[in-house]
């Protein structure tokens, strides 16, 4: 390896660094907000139906995901322009992980072992907060509130979980509704503030 190779190695891996430890700017909050409001919409929904079916709170987080992705595209190309690719990697690279992982549970739950079906939205709660602060770095710091808001909520639902429990569309829509309307505040507060990166 000569010495121009070695350097522009250098120069990729500090690019990587750089957007690693960079405020990502590509998370709207409006819309985030509408995927809380989503949630209260099909809570509702399953409420007035007697509904318990958790495969639509799975199919409902996918299509949130895949909205959420391709407004926070369109944003980080905007926003961070050439670094835009790296910032992107790097926050999807560690909440990637998070949301297979819940997809598996709830898939394998769902169609293994049913009758522990109560104890998803708890566990999902908890996995959002994960997510949450796995991408800490690149989120405003108040952002630690809404992961500890997660963890708090998703504790709660399990201890709610067994015997009389209130429906899963309640143990899903009030958590998200709060949390997601919490979520896209704090990103509506961070856009004000002067930011770098």
């Amino acid at each position: 390896m000569n010495e121009i190779d070695s350097a522009l190695q250098d120069i990729a891996h500090l690019r990587d660094r750089l957007a690693a430890s960079s405020r990502f700017q590509g998370f709207a909050p409006g819309l985030v907000a509408l995927t809380g409001c989503f949630a209260a919409a099909l809570g509702l929904w399953q409420q007035a139906r007697q509904d318990e079916n958790l495969l639509a709170w799975m199919l409902l987080a996918a299509v949130c995901a895949l909205l959420i992705g391709i407004e926070a595209v369109g944003r980080a190309r905007k926003a961070h322009r050439s670094m835009a690719d790296r910032m992107l990697a790097s926050t999807l690279s560690r909440f990637l992980p998070v949301a297979t992982a819940g997809a598996i549970l709830g898939v394998v739950v769902l169609v293994r072992v049913p009758e522990f079906a109560g104890a998803l939205p708890g566990i999902w709660q908890l996995l959002m907060g994960i997510g949450i602060f796995a991408m800490l770095s690149g989120l405003p710091r108040l952002m630690t509130i809404a992961g500890a808001f997660y963890f708090v909520s998703g504790t709660i639902s399990l201890l709610l979980s067994g015997g009389e429990a209130p429906s899963t569309a309640w143990l899903m829509a009030v958590p998200f509704l709060i949390g997601q309307l919490l979520v896209a505040a704090i990103l509506h507060l961070a856009s004000r503030e002067p930011h770098h990166g």
